[in-house]
């Protein structure tokens, strides 16, 4: 072995021990926290997958998300528990991004800002409590970071980079077998593709791409057409689809409202995504807020227009521009491939914050102390950030969110046999739990008084839900029971509701 091979060997060995010991933190920290009950209709769906897989029945709903079902399958043998089953994939491959979003960041930037974005990333809110729930949106996240990893290096190496994109096709491919709401990623591959074409064997670099990303979709559409069939996944996949833009799925076609929706998605990349001060959160999160605010000015005034900046506009404007127009924006867990984004955005601002600082004389003596400025100003973000997230995944384990308390007083409180009650999503929360009570799935209040008439026999008590569109124009024959809450930076959709007894309704 050569001295110079040897002295390469060293540093990248640290680096590895040192990313493979912050991703087993990043582990253990996830786990250690998971939560306890499954929180709403997806997770449900997910549940049900478990034990009868059936995408006609929403078990889970389209497209199945077959390989975060493979996986959830697999704990599920050694575990005989739906909530840790659903949850350890997420865990476990939410805490491996570490290792495609630290090679990303060093090649685009540096080493240090690169270390920088990983402790940022271990102690984000949004990420760590996301990989506690019974959902897939963090296996997503790693495949979707592994697949812009492996794009950006096909797109700045030089011999490898055909391997480097078929690698990338590959695992893009199997990410929509996970999520297939990261579809937008498929621009940045074409990009790659565009990229690539220009600078070799366009043909050869066409062909290959293509074909990776097909071996990619094939690896769980395959698996999952012999077992639905062919028509019938066609035919969910259309209905699911239809009934998402037009009708439940809370896209622009049903909440038209650019500037409330605007809104609510800054919120939910900022406040609710990076642990951003929001008017109903704690003066706390004012000083980090300020420190990651100074990182992304800083680079967006010292960051040019050059390949990097391109690549990252090409990544980020398709998602952004689904999820603003396509996503229920209640629900920030849809915000979350950018988040990863915008760390290495503030980690290299925070970099350039740094030679900034020691221009100057006055700090300049500081430059090389463990207390010059820019180590103390990442020292209170990331413990800042530690305790903001902290705090939210204790909640989430130890409070049950506000549709898993309303379960829970209405099993302790009524008789199945003499109860009905009307609902909206929170039906799957009761079908699941508490399988033998009457429960009625409506809309509105004018589906509730129809759902009564037409009843041959009407029980005792009628419940409903605040959910119910309508349900405070009947106040003469409602009375409010009881009223459940949780964080919202925990659990936003459903996060408020309230329960009432419709009994005079008959």
């Amino acid at each position: 072995m050569s001295i110079k091979h040897s002295k390469m060997k060293g540093p990248y060995q640290n680096t590895v021990i040192i990313l493979a010991v912050l991703v087993v933190i990043s582990m253990v920290t996830r786990l250690l926290f998971m939560g306890t009950y499954l929180e709403g209709w997806d997770s449900i769906d997910f549940a049900l997958g478990l034990h009868d897989y059936d995408i006609a029945y929403y078990q889970p709903h389209f497209p199945g998300y077959p390989v975060y079902m493979f996986f959830c399958r697999l704990v599920h043998i050694f575990v005989d528990n739906d909530v840790i089953a659903l949850t350890v994939p997420g865990a476990v491959l939410g805490s491996i991004t570490l290792v495609p979003f630290f090679f990303l960041t060093r090649r685009m930037f540096t080493e240090n800002t690169a270390w920088l974005a990983v402790f940022l990333y271990i102690v984000n809110p949004l990420c760590w409590l996301q990989s506690e729930k019974a959902l897939s949106d963090a296996a997503g996240l790693f495949f979707a970071m592994a697949s812009v990893q492996l794009f950006f290096y096909a797109s700045t190496s030089g011999e490898n980079a055909l391997r480097y994109l078929i690698f990338g096709s590959v695992m893009l491919g199997t990410c929509l077998g996970v999520r297939l709401s990261y579809f937008p990623f498929a621009i940045l591959w074409l990009y790659t593709l565009s990229v690539l074409s220009k600078s070799g064997n366009r043909k050869k670099t066409i062909v290959y791409g293509v074909s990776a990303f097909i071996i990619g979709i094939c690896i769980w559409l395959v698996p999952l057409a012999c077992y639905t069939g062919v028509k019938p996944l066609i035919v969910n996949g259309f209905g699911f689809t239809s009934g998402h833009f037009s009708d439940w799925g809370g896209s622009i076609a049903t909440s038209q409202n650019i500037i409330s929706r605007f809104q609510d998605f800054v919120w939910c990349l900022f406040c609710n995504g990076l642990g951003f001060w929001c008017y109903d959160t704690s003066a706390f999160r004012m000083l980090p807020s300020i420190i990651m605010g100074t990182g992304i000015i800083f680079y967006l005034i010292h960051t040019g227009y050059g390949f990097k900046t391109r690549f990252i506009i090409i990544c980020v404007l398709p998602y952004f521009l689904w999820v603003f127009l396509g996503q229920n924006l209640e629900k920030p867990r849809h915000a979350i491939p950018l988040i990863p984004l915008a760390i290495i955005c503030i980690s290299a601002g925070l970099e350039r914050f740094e030679h900034f600082l020691h221009n100057y004389s006055n700090v300049n003596k500081f430059r090389y102390s463990f207390l010059s400025p820019y180590n103390l100003f990442v020292g209170i973000l990331i413990v800042s950030m530690s305790i903001i997230s902290t705090r939210l995944v204790y909640t989430h384990k130890i409070e049950p969110a506000a549709q898993t308390q309303l379960l829970n007083y209405v099993q302790r409180n009524y008789n199945v046999s003499s109860t009905r009650v009307y609902c909206w999503e929170t039906k799957r929360l009761f079908e699941y739990y508490a399988p033998l009570l009457d429960i009625r799935r409506v809309r509105n209040i004018d589906d509730l008084r129809y759902d009564v008439g037409a009843s041959l026999v009407v029980p005792e008590v009628l419940l409903s839900t605040s959910r119910v569109n309508g349900i405070n124009s009947i106040t003469n024959c409602s009375n409010v029971v009881a009223e459940f809450k949780n964080n919202r930076y925990i659990s936003n959709s459903y996060h408020e509701i309230t329960l009432y007894d419709l009994s005079l309704l008959k």
